[in-house]
């Protein structure tokens, strides 16, 4: 009874509604009858799932699994195919940390996606590494470690989405999901020289997936080669009873039958904003990717994008209030559909008396929950008006184009340790990120090198264009790819 007097009080309060001490007892005898009657609802709970095997501690070289393990699928789409999913997918029987010593949690069922891989024929062999709870783009911030780029000694894989990256580019898996709220999937793509594919938004179900922006997150791919991406971002895709927010959103489809078709009456608009922003290496690169798109007969043009410069900070400005508020309300996405667990609810709601929270992730809550607490949401409803006018100038662009064209990333994979303060976080964003706000689809592809370095092809179609994305991406591959 006093909890629920204290709860009354509170919740009075934040309101601004004055209560008598009559009033507040009767407020709590009432919550306790709302209790009694919705705790009938408590006995229905996610279906569990066949459990791993063989599930111990990652030991690979460039530490990019968290665990190993064995879990087989039949025939199939993607039959023969060695696959891993990211740390905040889960799988039935193999521990969950999100990259954080805080959590604790062995899902007794698998992730939509998880089961989806399984039923397209293909095994399942671990989970991979990531920065701690998907919030920072180098892959430095795990508490197991950093992940170790395979390709570039010395220099970061890219994050978060850094073990899935990285356990493709040393050739221990042939896919590796990974998630990306503002470029966690194509960024370690770039950094590592191996492919990687953001779904439009919305059309993979994320329910066992642990988000981190609820409104910025898609789930897809990294692979060897486009053809496997799209194979693999097809398996993965379609409506969800699990995620009500994909019901009646088209499945991607066709999308690896793309791969060969021509190009040729196709229109690409190269970004001038963000070749304006990218090393003279990485535009040199790119430039050899769009001259391969015209050799095969595309109409190539440069094109201005205006807010493409502001569009990194929106994504900014709305994930630190999403991810703060995320963790206040235990991992739930209130009022999104995207499903539920009430054992993640359980973990999530004990991280806050771990103590166990990285430095970044520590900064991260701190800043978003203040500065948004500070300003009456005031900002957060600004970068959402950015978010509104820019995803109305890309899709204006996109009615006159086929698709867009960036360097996935402005500078190739930077030492470990020079990405530290906020403009270095948005300067590797700066060409992710926008695309995280609109939801379109973008596929990064390896086009060559600079200094050693790989350099990635960002090619961003309109929603539910992913063939497209795909047809201009195997092009590129052919051409210029490694």
């Amino acid at each position: 009874m006093d909890n629920d007097s204290d709860a009354v009080r509170d919740a009075a309060t934040a309101f601004g509604i004055d209560l008598e001490p009559e009033e507040i007892a009767a407020y709590a005898d009432g919550i306790d009858d709302v209790r009694a009657q919705l705790s009938t609802l408590e006995s229905s709970t996610p279906e569990t799932d066949e459990r791993a095997a063989d599930v111990s501690e990652g030991t690979d070289q460039h530490n990019a699994f968290r665990y190993r393990c064995r879990l087989s699928g039949e025939t199939g789409a993607l039959a023969g195919l060695e696959v891993a999913v990211k740390d905040c997918i889960a799988v039935a029987g193999v521990p969950m940390t999100c990259g954080s010593a805080a959590v604790e949690f062995t899902p007794d069922y698998s992730a939509t996606v998880t089961r989806r891989l399984l039923d397209a024929g293909a095994d399942l062999v671990g989970t991979t590494n990531m920065d701690e709870f998907a919030y920072f783009s180098t892959g430095e911030t795990c508490a197991h470690g950093r992940t170790e780029n395979p390709v570039v000694d010395g220099c970061v894989p890219g994050g978060s989405s850094s073990g899935s990256g990285a356990a493709v580019a040393a050739g221990a898996v042939d896919v590796a999901l990974g998630s990306d709220t503002g470029g966690s999937i194509r960024i370690p793509a770039s950094f590592c020289g191996v492919v990687g594919f953001k779904p439009t938004h919305r059309t993979v179900p994320r329910f066992g997936f642990a988000d981190l922006s609820p409104s910025l997150d898609h789930v897809g791919p990294l692979a060897r080669d486009v053809e496997t991406a799209a194979k693999s971002l097809e398996a993965i895709s379609g409506p969800a009873h699990a995620d009500p927010s994909t019901l009646g959103v088209e499945p991607a489809t066709g999308v690896a039958d793309a791969v060969g078709k021509p190009v040729d009456e196709l229109r690409i608009g190269v970004v001038e904003e963000a070749m304006a922003l990218s090393t003279d290496g990485v535009v040199e690169t790119v430039r050899d990717g769009t001259t391969a798109l015209a050799d095969a007969g595309a109409t190539v043009e440069d094109v201005s994008v205006p807010g493409y410069l502001e569009a990194p900070l929106a994504v900014l400005g709305t994930m630190g209030p999403e991810f703060s508020r995320l963790i206040r309300t235990n991992g739930q996405l209130y009022g999104t559909g995207t499903g539920y667990s009430e054992a993640w609810r359980t973990a999530v709601a004990t991280t806050t008396d771990s103590g166990g929270y990285g430095e970044n992730v520590r900064d991260q809550l701190i800043t978003g929950d203040a500065t948004d607490a500070t300003t009456d949401g005031r900002l957060y409803v600004a970068a959402q008006n950015v978010r509104r006018e820019f995803t109305e100038t890309v899709d204006d662009r996109l009615a006159d184009y086929d698709a867009l064209v960036t360097p996935t990333t402005p500078i190739p994979a930077p030492p470990f340790g020079e990405v530290t303060a906020l403009d270095d976080l948005v300067q590797t964003v700066a060409n992710t990120g926008p695309f995280n706000l609109t939801g379109h689809p973008a596929l990064s592809v390896p086009c060559g090198e600079t200094d050693g370095k790989p350099v990635g092809f960002q090619i961003v179609a309109d929603r539910h264009a992913e063939p497209t994305a795909v047809r201009l991406g195997a092009t590129v591959e052919a051409a210029v790819g490694p």
